[in-house]
């Protein structure tokens, strides 16, 4: 993958701007929004496609994997959010991969640049799941054990507000949830993307970096008017970055 930085703009009419539009239909381009200066956050879309190309990664040798679908239109307005707050945060995007799974794999691009030293004090994927997913949107660490997803879900369930249910690892390493709604209430439930295999996850706990892995169904990625940031999507943007600044805040 070639790495793209990109400085401009990030939205004009609710869609990525032309410049960053143009960069995220690229294939095999590793895309990067950041600082000037060492991130405290990193966001990362390690597997996203534009709306309509369901499979990225078709020529890896273990055979292609199902994309998530403009996972990038929240983590955009997360990014947009973190700066307002005055957050240093960066965005690192694995785009329309062919040849292997971006977050799988400590050598991929993707890692190297997620990881990058000095190391960031949190790691947020965002990822997308399908219309079928048991939950709106999930939470877990895989068995990152440095990190607290279910303090993590209360706090973005809270941040959502009325209308939406978060499901929340309840420890790293365990497929058990709780879902959460922000009245508050909660219910057992089961994971049914745990990440415990996901290796970005990992290798963020070899070098001591919390990661939480979000999992988020099409209303807050896209519709059906087009490819442009969808009102749910504009609210999870905006309280993801709320929770991670509530978040970081517990830990100092």
């Amino acid at each position: 993958m070639d790495l793209r930085p990109y400085a401009g703009p990030l939205f004009h009419a609710g869609r990525p701007h032309a410049a960053l539009g143009d960069l995220l239909e690229q294939r095999d381009a590793l895309i990067e929004l950041g600082p000037d200066g060492p991130p405290e956050v990193v966001l990362g879309v390690p597997h996203h496609a534009a709306a309509g190309v369901d499979r990225i990664a078709e020529r890896s040798p273990s055979g292609g994997r199902v994309a998530d679908e403009n996972a990038v239109l929240y983590a955009l307005a997360c990014l947009a959010d973190l700066r307002r707050l005055g957050i240093a945060s960066s965005l690192v995007v694995a785009a329309h991969a062919t040849d292997h799974d971006p977050n799988k794999h400590a050598a991929s691009p993707y890692c190297r640049r997620i990881l990058r030293r000095p190391c960031a004090a949190l790691l947020v994927e965002c990822h997308g799941a399908s219309a079928r997913a048991p939950h709106d949107l999930e939470v877990s660490a895989g068995r990152n054990e440095h990190s607290r997803p279910l303090e993590f879900g209360r706090l973005l369930a809270d941040f959502l507000g009325a209308g939406f249910h978060v499901a929340a690892q309840t420890r790293p390493g365990e497929r058990a949830a709780l879902v959460l709604d922000a009245r508050p209430r909660s219910s057992p439930s089961v994971l049914r993307f745990p990440a415990l295999r996901t290796g970005s996850l990992r290798f963020a706990a070899e070098q001591g970096i919390q990661a939480l892995h979000v999992e988020a169904k099409p209303r807050f990625r896209r519709s059906t008017a087009g490819s442009g940031l969808t009102r749910s999507g504009r609210r999870l943007g905006h309280s993801l970055a709320r929770a991670i600044a509530a978040y970081l805040r517990a830990d100092s």
